[in-house]
Parts: C-alpha cells; sequence; structure tokens
C-alpha cells in the first residue's frame, strides 16, 4: 500500500525549500533540453539546482560552462517550477495548509501573470518580435512549443485540484487574459499530425476547460489538426503512435490523458480516450516479458515498463479500479524489475517507486488485485512490429517505418530475451545534442540488422508480415536501398532461436550481418578459432565506432561461439560458408560501456545468412 504520510512528508519539504530559493526572471533565456548531454559520452549531465554555473558528466566529470547550458540550466529550473506547484497542490488538497496556497500562487501567478514579458523565441535559438513574424516552433517561457505545452498543463493541473481556493482575480485573469495569451502563442503552431501538435492541443484544451473558454475547446477538440483527429489518424489500428518509438508512443499519450481527465472532470464528451485504453494495453502486449521495452527509434535507452507506470496510474483514474488498465498497472507495480528514470521532462517520483500522479489520482490503489499477464505472440501488423514469445524466448522484430518523423534506419532489426536476460537491445539514442547521437545511434551498423555497402538503409516505407504463428514469423521490406529487398524469418522453439537473412539485389553487393550482444564471448570458445587484427574497410556511418576488430583467420563453414550473459550461456551457431567473419566493441549507451559485436559479411548478388542460437538449462549456474 502507498506510504502517503513519508511521500507527503518528504515532498512538503521538496516544495517549501524549492519555494523559498525562488527566483526567476523573463530577462532569463531558455535553451533545448537535448543540448544537456555530455558532447563526448552523450550522457545527461547532473543538474545542480544550486549553481547555474556548474554542468557535469557523471561518468566523464567533464565540466561544461558556457551560456547554452546555462540556459538549458534554466528550462530544467522551470520545469521544476511547474512540478513544484503540482506537488504543492496535491498536498494542499489533502491538508489545506495555508503556506502551500501561497506557494502555488506565488509560482504559478509569476508564470501567467508575466506571460507576455518573456521573449518568443524557439529552440535554435532565434529570437522574434511577433506572432506574424515568428518561425514555427516557438515558446516564451520555455525554449520550444513543446516544453511551452508541458509546463502550463502541469501548472493547470496543479490549479484544477485546488480551483475553489484560487482567488477569483487570479481565475478571471486567467479567463479573460493569461487563456487568450496562451491561445494566440500556440493556435497556428498546430499543423500536422504529430506528437507536438498532440501536446499542443491538450494545453489548449487543458487551459480551455479551466477557464470555461469554448474557443479553446472547440480548437482543441474540433480545430483543423483536433485531437480527436490526432488519434483516429495517428494511432495505428493496433494501438501504436505513427512514429514508431515506444518513448514517442508514451510521451503522446501523457498529454492525452491530462486532457482526458480534465474532460472527466468537466463532463467534456471525449469518446476518443478509448483510442487510449487500447494504446495502453498494445504498449503492455508489446514488452517483453521482463517488462524492458523493446526500443526502436528515437527515445531514451534501457527504458521498461515502470518507467511510464506514472501514465498507467492515470489511466486508472480515467478507465476505473476494475478496468483491464488496472490489472496491468498491478502486474507492473509487482514486477521486480526496477524503474528507468527519463533525462528530460521528467515526472516526479518518490524513492524511484511511487509516482507523483499516483498519489494524486489513485492514493488507495490495491496492487493485490487481478493482474493481467503479457506473455502471448502478439502481431502489430499496422505498426510493423512482432513479438514472439515463449517461456524461453521473446523476439521482438521491426520490419517497417511509417516515415522518417523520429525514424532510425534499422529496417528488419530484432531485439531478443532469453529466459528475461537480454541478449540483443536496440540503444535508441542519446540527446539529440549529443554528437554520438547521431554519428552512431542514428546509424544501421549500431543496429543489429545487415548493412549493405557499408551505407545506411534508405526506406522509410511500411514491411510485410508474410507468415507468422506462434513461435514463427517471416516478413519481408522491399527496396531498403534502391535495388535491394530483405527478408528474414525467426523461428523459436524451447531451446532454440533460428534466424535466416536473405538479401537479394540486381548486382553483386557487399553485405554486413550484424549482430550485437549484451554478453561476452567466452575465452574458451574464442580460443577454438585464429584471429587477427583487421579493420572493417569503412570509415563512416558509423564503423568509425568500431574498435578492436578482429577477423577469424581459419578456413571454416561453421563457426560456434558461446556467450557469457550475466548468469546464463547462450551459444551461436554460424554458417560461415563464402564469408568472412569479425569481431568487433562497439559503443553501448552510454559509452562509458561496450558491447561484443559480430559482423559476417559477403559480397555477392544474393545472400543468405542463417544463425541458430541455444539455451540449454544446464550451462547456467548461480
Amino acid at each position: 500500500m502507498l506510504n502517503v504520510e513519508q511521500m507527503a512528508k518528504k515532498m512538503k519539504q521538496e516544495v517549501e525549500e524549492f519555494a523559498k530559493g525562488f527566483s526567476d526572471d523573463p530577462i532569463y533565456r531558455t535553451a533545448w533540453g537535448h543540448h544537456y548531454f555530455c558532447e563526448k559520452d552523450g550522457t545527461a549531465l547532473v543538474f545542480n539546482s544550486e549553481n547555474e554555473d556548474e554542468h557535469r558528466c557523471p561518468l566523464c566529470q567533464t565540466s561544461y560552462k558556457s551560456e547554452l547550458y546555462k540556459e538549458v540550466w534554466r528550462y530544467i529550473y522551470r520545469n521544476n517550477a511547474a512540478t513544484t506547484v503540482l506537488k504543492a497542490a496535491a498536498l494542499y488538497k489533502r491538508t489545506k495548509e495555508k503556506n502551500l496556497l501561497k506557494i502555488i500562487c506565488d509560482i504559478s501567478q509569476f508564470y501567467i501573470y508575466k506571460f507576455e514579458e518573456f521573449p518568443l523565441h524557439n529552440k535554435e535559438g532565434l529570437y522574434f518580435d511577433s506572432y506574424q513574424e515568428m518561425k514555427w516552433g516557438c515558446g516564451r517561457i520555455m525554449p520550444q512549443n513543446l516544453n511551452e505545452s508541458i509546463f502550463f498543463i502541469r501548472i493547470f493541473m496543479a490549479l484544477e485540484l485546488i480551483k475553489e481556493d484560487l482567488p477569483k482575480d487570479f481565475l478571471d485573469y486567467i479567463k479573460n487574459t493569461f487563456a487568450s495569451q496562451f491561445f494566440n502563442l500556440l493556435k497556428s503552431q498546430v499543423v500536422k499530425i504529430h506528437n507536438i501538435s498532440c501536446w499542443m492541443n491538450n494545453a489548449i484544451g487543458v487551459v480551455g476547460l479551466f477557464s470555461s473558454r469554448e474557443d479553446l475547446v472547440e480548437f482543441a477538440f474540433n480545430g483543423q489538426f483536433n485531437n480527436r483527429r490526432q488519434l483516429l489518424e495517428g494511432v495505428t489500428e493496433d494501438g501504436f503512435w505513427y512514429e514508431g518509438s515506444i518513448h514517442y508512443n508514451f510521451f503522446t499519450l501523457e498529454g492525452f490523458m491530462y486532457l482526458g481527465i480534465f474532460a472527466q472532470r468537466y463532463n467534456y464528451t471525449f469518446e476518443e480516450t478509448s483510442v487510449l485504453e487500447k494504446m495502453l494495453k498494445a504498449a503492455y502486449s508489446y514488452a517483453f516479458s521482463n517488462h524492458i521495452l523493446p526500443n526502436p527509434n528515437d527515445g531514451w535507452p534501457n527504458i521498461n515498463l515502470k518507467t511510464y507506470s506514472y501514465i498507467y496510474s492515470m489511466g486508472v483514474q480515467l478507465f476505473g479500479d476494475n478496468s483491464e488498465i488496472a490489472q496491468i498497472l498491478r502486474a507492473i507495480l509487482k514486477k521486480d524489475t526496477e524503474r528507468v528514470e527519463l533525462p528530460l521532462s521528467k515526472p516526479y517520483y518518490y524513492k524511484n517507486e511511487i509516482s507523483l500522479e499516483r498519489f494524486i489520482f489513485i492514493p488507495e490503489f490495491n496492487i493485490d488485485g487481478k493482474i493481467k499477464q503479457n506473455i502471448s505472440t502478439t502481431n502489430f501488423g499496422a505498426s510493423n512490429f512482432i513479438i514472439l514469445k515463449n517461456e524461453t524466448w521473446n523476439v521482438f522484430v521491426k520490419y517497417g517505418h511509417h516515415g522518417p518523423s523520429h525514424a532510425h534506419p534499422d529496417k528488419m532489426s530484432v531485439e531478443i530475451t532469453a529466459v528475461d536476460r537480454l541478449i540483443t537491445r536496440d540503444l535508441s539514442n542519446a540527446g539529440y545534442g549529443a554528437v554520438i547521437c547521431n554519428e552512431w545511434h542514428r546509424k544501421t551498423p549500431s543496429h543489429t540488422t545487415v548493412i549493405v555497402d557499408g551505407t545506411d538503409h534508405t526506406s522509410v516505407e511500411p514491411g510485410q508480415l508474410l507468415e507468422y504463428k506462434d513461435d514463427y514469423c517471416v516478413t519481408q521490406a522491399s527496396k531498403v536501398y534502391e535495388d535491394v529487398d530483405f527478408k528474414r524469418s525467426i523461428k523459436i522453439s524451447e531451446t532454440s532461436l533460428q534466424d535466416q537473412f536473405i538479401c537479394t539485389s540486381e548486382k553483386e553487393r557487399t553485405y554486413d550481418y550484424v549482430f550485437h550482444n549484451e554478453g561476452n564471448i567466452t575465452e574458451e570458445s574464442l580460443k577454438i578459432y585464429n584471429w587477427k587484427p583487421s579493420d572493417l574497410g569503412y570509415e563512416k556511418n558509423g564503423y568509425q565506432y568500431y574498435e578492436n576488430v578482429m577477423k577469424l583467420d581459419d578456413n571454416t563453414q561453421e563457426i560456434v561461439l558461446n556467450w557469457q550473459i550475466k548468469d546464463i550461456q547462450i551459444e551461436s551457431v554460424f554458417n560461415t560458408l563464402d564469408c568472412e567473419v569479425y569481431i568487433a566493441w562497439t559503443p553501448d549507451n552510454p559509452v562509458n560501456k561496450l558491447r561484443r559485436s559480430l559482423l559476417i559479411r559477403k559480397k555477392m548478388k544474393k545472400a543468405e545468412f542463417n544463425v541458430t542460437w541455444n539455451y540449454r538449462e544446464e550451462n547456467s549456474y548461480d
């Protein structure tokens, strides 16, 4: 059961500490949060709330001191201000302590009353004098329209919780002045089906419902790119946001959940919340049995279902204690997987276990009730994903895209677990401002797929699922490159996984089958073969990050390697006829760690790669 008193005590201390030192001014500029990552290793910098001049990498200890990092610090500080207001409102709702109401009003009124004193600017660092001349992407308090929307949704959720105790003149100002100012900033920037348009619509809708402004509500729910349309056109039939990233799937969901809760509180008809329920269910089925999330395309590394348990808490508020969403939340909370934090726009958690949203909406939620399992093979055909599951293996295959937005060049990439241990995973990426993001994380050679002629995949079109059963799938993608087609077949049994990857072209190509392993090759199996130092012949498109490359110096038709992965061993059997075999080290995410990567190269018109992975329980040990 949620320990309300301990969490409330900690939050009260944090709220009062922040409020005591609160200091802000419209003259302070903000910058894009994605710059707050180490240029060397892509790790999120440490935010020191006491020092806007200190920005240190926790891995390499590099300290960054330019004006840019100070501006990003201010962006994070303002996010913390909004979260502080939300925490204070949750506490005030319970205690009615007047000092908490004062904190809420002091901070929220500062940003609302001074809203148009903040300069109009975008994340590219451009400043504008009017809405007529501004470029798309502008915010005022925050570095872009997206962050502005998140900021004010959190502020207005706080105000909504305690609305009956807010001063009448403040409420009147919001309705008669601020709502128009906020609407004027965002309305011309909602221009397409996209996660940022969703957040802007959600913010406009939240402010509109709160202030009884029909023009804002009408725009959010019935405008040209309204939220009904965003959900109906942007979410695939099987319940995923079209951009193909599990983080952006949840990120988009978050804003909608707030709007759904506001619609619920104001008895506003929002039938499309059924799509939100579908998305929450789909994401649960999509996860590996250990609750780690397959992670293709842009996002954040190493995330799992607990990372987003706060969104499921809002889902229980929206759909009820007896809903399937409640069963899913129980399953997530009871799993022993450790929650992985988000580096930007992060939600508040007490001890990284209990979300502020759970504290606010469902403090009495009982986690010991009925739970829902996620142990079945599931085809997400409209999203170009499939996940095969049995008691030993989980295999996620991504075989297509829905356009270029947030896409990585990773057709036919796979992510695999064996008895809940990760065998290979997608790295996702570091912050967009980090060099390694574009030079490695967004390059084909960082993915477990095939690279042709040392260049990235060029297609961002959908693929095809030709055949599938509970233990088998065949996927295909045409023109991954101009004249290259891919076909990948995966079959799982209790003990083995068979992977066949076929590439066809009109002319001879160099095909590199890459497998990035979470474990390491055992010394015993490595010593069976002769290896010599080598290089891969390419120096860009990600190949420059392959280190200590060794080439197999034996003439053999098959190579068998044993891999130690945590407390288990997995055997890999590779057909090496007419090919070159390499092993190397490649960057993990974060890059203070390395992964052991295997590369098999063939030069021909049609290349077929056959790999078998074997797991035997007797090979494991405690």
